[in-house]
């Protein structure tokens, strides 16, 4: 089951942010709720003197009577009353006289005064309730006699009643703030997500329908952020996916086209043959026009081939040491024949008879054929094709110029992208030149196409000059 970012950051962000918060208040509050009984604990502890010692020792081996007299003296001028409660208690824990006029009914464990009975300060204290429920701060003082027996004890206590309801206030006050803090931030936490989350589902959405082919389908705007810049990415994928949906259905179409016209030539010439018995003439032309139609059909399938090899990158260059001019003649040659067929002129214009470049001989012929068949097919009848050899720098330079239609500025800065056919009304699979760039690249040479509309096509080949196989290496 799919697991949403609102209910991810529920869980963990928020939980854990209400964990900290709960945490932080009972600290602050458990810290709030001491300080009031350690404040309390210090107003008794201050009021505590020696002068008590100083009262009760005359006393200390007194009858239980005598004792309980001094005991009602001493809490009737006790001065602190409108502060705290004070008794006296006997060396049992039980208490014999009370500041209020009221008495327990019966004894207790009071740890204030077992506390007290071990400590050596003989002080312990406590935060307890009275039998009346009463919440109250006390601390016991034993006294000790000569010899260090206990015959009493002296017991203050403080009412928290008014501690404890200021505690319920600032608790009700770190309440709400607790409440306002965790829904100010689930509410500001929820947008955030939020414009996270559904610019991402309106994302999600669009890549499902431009997965299933959709190609037109965009994202709208979203804010200028990450997300945002992910969006346009997406857009600019769905844009330069639906040129490539287009152009690969034109290369099918063209691909389709290119391979129906030859077979259709092969197979009617072929049954024209077999139905001819004594007409030569004839058969010899049938025989030519299957050659010539099955050599283009060869030459289709070798550039798809390579298109193929390239695409899964299995395409490989066998470099070493050639000589640039005779791939040239041997391109001319293949060429020569068919430009006259076409009433196009092919000349070659050689500058230097021995420029060694360092290539692939199969790929440069191959280079050297897709160039000049395009050379051929945009051309016009009474047209020329020249080729150009020299050296330029640390390259061989090899100049195919023709006299054709030339390709409009917007075509020529595509002319190399696969699938693309600046005239869709000429031959050819489209992916010709992307082919003659990749070699050239593979070989570290440089392809450039210079054309005008109407005034013919230049095309520029440079290849890197031979040096020693050990520079070669090295590069």
């Amino acid at each position: 089951m799919r697991k949403s970012i609102k209910k991810r950051w529920a869980k963990n962000i928020l939980l854990s942010m209400i964990i900290v918060l709960l945490v932080c208040s009972a600290i602050i509050l458990f810290s709030i709720y001491n300080r009031y009984q350690n404040h309390a604990e210090q107003t008794i502890r201050a009021r505590i003197t020696k002068s008590v010692d100083t009262y009760f020792m005359p006393y200390s081996n007194a009858d239980d009577e005598e004792f309980a007299l001094i005991a009602a003296d001493f809490v009737d001028s006790f001065l602190y009353k409108d502060m705290m409660e004070v008794w006296v208690l006997d060396k049992n824990g039980n208490m014999i006289a009370s500041s209020s006029g009221f008495s327990e009914e019966n004894k207790r464990d009071y740890d204030d005064f077992s506390e007290a009975t071990y400590s050596d300060s003989r002080i312990g204290s406590s935060l307890t309730r009275l039998e009346s429920g009463e919440h109250i701060t006390a601390v016991s003082y034993i006294l000790r006699d000569e010899t260090g027996e206990i015959y009493g004890a002296l017991r203050y206590m403080i009412s928290m009643q008014d501690a404890d309801n200021q505690f319920m206030l600032i608790t009700i006050l770190v309440v709400v703030i607790f409440i306002l803090v965790v829904l100010v931030f689930a509410m500001s936490g929820v947008y955030f997500i939020s414009s996270i989350v559904n610019p991402l589902q309106r994302i999600n959405n669009t890549t499902k329908e431009i997965a299933k082919g959709n190609f037109k389908v965009r994202i709208e705007s979203v804010n200028d952020d990450e997300i945002g810049e992910l969006a346009s990415s997406i857009n600019d994928m769905a844009h330069q996916l639906s040129e490539i949906d287009e152009m690969k259905n034109d290369f099918i179409s063209t691909v389709s086209h290119e391979i129906r016209t030859p077979l259709t030539a092969i197979k009617g010439w072929s049954e024209t043959i077999k139905s001819v018995e004594n007409d030569a003439e004839l058969r010899e032309k049938g025989l030519n026009i299957i050659i010539d139609e099955t050599t283009r059909l060869s030459v289709m399938v070798e550039e798809l081939l390579n298109f193929s090899r390239i695409q899964s990158g299995k395409f490989t260059a066998n470099k070493e040491k050639i000589n640039l001019n005779l791939i040239v003649e041997q391109a001319f040659d293949i060429y020569n024949q068919k430009c006259i067929g076409e009433d196009v002129t092919l000349s070659s214009n050689h500058t230097n008879r021995n420029i060694l470049v360092y290539a692939d001989k199969d790929k440069i012929l191959q280079v050297l054929i897709n160039v000049l068949d395009n050379a051929l097919k945009y051309n016009r009848k009474g047209g020329k094709i020249e080729i150009a050899i020299e050296k330029y720098k640390k390259y061989g330079k090899v100049t195919v110029s023709d006299t054709g239609c030339g390709i409009d500025k917007e075509d020529l800065k595509h002319v190399k992208d696969k699938f693309y056919k600046a005239n869709n009304t000429v031959r050819g699979t489209g992916i010709g030149l992307a082919v003659v760039d990749e070699i050239i690249n593979m070989h570290n040479g440089i392809f450039n196409i210079k054309s005008e509309k109407d005034k013919g096509t230049v095309v520029e080949i440079f290849l890197p000059l031979y040096k020693k196989e050990s520079e070669h290496e090295q590069k």
